[in-house]
């Protein structure tokens, strides 16, 4: 049987439920500009109805609160997450692409050309005079700029390769720094929920940084949840786990003892994965492998990518530094080799056979240079096949260094064309990681704006939500007015 306040006990839950409504409005109203937060609701349920053993039944009892939670669609948040890792993975390698492109641009503008064209300019000044000491060395000269010039190229894209290395570093901190975070927030989640509340604003906090987590490798999640509030969670990256429940699984970094590649940097690092402290050994958290995607793993194709050519250790197909590397080491000895080969026929001025006396030499780190010898007394350099044809020497050898300019040294191409291909190689890489970056920054911002949609605050809706609770809040107060002016006639005016 109903009290005999009962009508008093209907308004009041239906004033508290449109106070809930109306706090929760105020909070979603203040967070309409916070980064990943989600917009909350206030869900409701009429209260169970109350058996008066009357004709018409039972009457209701009012309203309650079931719970406040957040708007959230898992669906949207995987699709961004896929799609937020493959931007990682694009705009890493767009943004080092430049840097490679940018180096062998001048490579065909202004250094090699120009180098390359006074190298024969001055072989060319040569011909009319072959036993010229001064022409000799001024060939002798420009060739060993040109040498230099190839080097620094080769030096560049090592420090480009070492940067790169660097970033591998800070990437594995970052990771391992969100799984400890992740983990942490897993704990405190559980916390309050199995102790009966809703913690909304952890899980946003959680779900922001699985995103940023999502733009360096791509994130699988699994969340089991139980009837006393309680949750397991697992995330996983490709075959490892990185968050179980409260504890987060470290990656580690592991110098390489010998370089997959002949000419890599030295001290570049490969990742490990440590289930607990008594895994020693570690297994390898090679994200190529495993075909996943995010920025981890374009710096990954870019430090360690040799177009999978099947000389390294470790092949992987994409055309990154150590492949750009191998190219110019090529064609270095292609020059090199065309050089010296014509070299072994000539004479020098003190009519000895160059038969093994190198001009460019290519050191054990694959530097070029200039024989010193030759450096030192350019009369040791060949100059002429025959030392002396009608009282002097003839330029017969010369006349072959000069063919070198338009031979096909190395694939069939000659030296200005094969350079040429690599600059052109360079740009269609940097052109594609700009299309794909362009593409998936669209789909990104498609898959944001969904979940937004979904998820986000909106002031409009916000609004007419604060105007219905307040007029619900107005509504419940007259009830409770009305009650209340129902119980004083009842009570203090029906009285003898």
């Amino acid at each position: 049987m109903a009290s005999t306040f009962f009508g008093l006990d209907i308004g009041k839950t239906g004033l508290f439920a449109a106070k809930a409504g109306l706090a929760t409005t105020g909070n979603n109203v203040s967070n309409e500009n916070t980064k990943g937060y989600s917009r909350q609701v206030v869900n409701q349920q009429a209260k169970t109805s109350l058996r008066v053993y009357a004709s018409y039944g039972m009457i209701g009892t009012g309203v309650e609160v079931t719970s406040i939670e957040r708007v959230r669609d898992i669906y949207y948040d995987n699709k961004y997450r896929s799609n937020y890792s493959k931007l990682g993975e694009n705009s890493t390698k767009y943004s080092y692409n430049i840097q490679l492109e940018d180096s062998f641009n001048e490579m065909s503008e202004s250094g090699f050309t120009t180098l390359f064209a006074d190298m024969f300019a001055s072989l060319q000044e040569l011909k009319g005079t072959p036993d010229d000491i001064t022409r000799r060395s001024e060939f002798l000269n420009y060739s060993q700029s040109l040498a230099e010039y190839m080097n620094e190229i080769k030096s560049r894209l090592t420090t480009v390769q070492m940067e790169a290395n660097q970033e591998v570093s800070n990437s594995v901190s970052r990771i391992n720094l969100y799984t400890d975070q992740i983990a942490s927030l897993t704990k405190q989640i559980n916390i309050v929920e199995m102790a009966g509340g809703t913690a909304s604003e952890l899980r946003d906090q959680r779900d922001n940084m699985l995103d940023s987590l999502s733009n360096i490798v791509p994130v699988n999640v699994t969340e089991t949840k139980y009837e006393n509030g309680k949750t397991d969670y697992l995330l996983r990256v490709g075959d490892f786990t990185l968050v179980n429940n409260y504890e987060s699984h470290k990656l580690m970094l592991v110098t390489r003892e010998d370089n997959n590649n002949k000419y890599d940097a030295t001290g570049l690092f490969d990742i490990y994965y440590y289930y607990d402290d008594n895994d020693k050994t570690g297994t390898k958290f090679d994200v190529q492998s495993m075909n996943l995607s995010g920025s981890l793993r374009g710096i990954l194709d870019i430090r360690d990518g040799n177009n999978a050519d099947g000389t390294s250790k470790a092949s992987v197909n994409y055309k990154g530094i150590p492949h750009y590397i191998n190219r110019v080491q090529e064609f270095k000895q292609a020059i090199a080799d065309a050089f010296n080969n014509v070299h072994d026929k000539g004479i020098d001025l003190n009519g000895n056979s160059t038969a093994g006396v190198k001009i460019f030499e290519m050191s054990i780190t694959g530097e070029l240079s200039i024989n010193k010898d030759l450096l030192k007394n350019p009369s040791l350099m060949g100059a002429t096949v025959n030392p002396l044809h009608q009282g002097v020497s003839d330029s017969s050898l010369i006349d072959e260094f000069l063919e070198i300019r338009d031979a096909n040294i190395l694939n069939n191409s000659t030296a200005s064309e094969y350079l040429e291909s690599i600059v052109t190689e360079s740009g269609v890489s940097t052109q594609k990681s700009k299309f794909f970056e362009e593409n998936y920054t669209t789909i990104v911002n498609t898959s944001d704006k969904q979940r937004m949609s979904i998820s986000g605050v909106d002031g409009d809706e916000e609004a007419m939500n604060l105007q219905k609770y307040q007029e619900a809040y107005d509504i419940c107060a007259n009830v409770i007015t009305v009650m209340t002016e129902c119980y004083d006639k009842l009570i203090n005016e029906m009285g003898v």
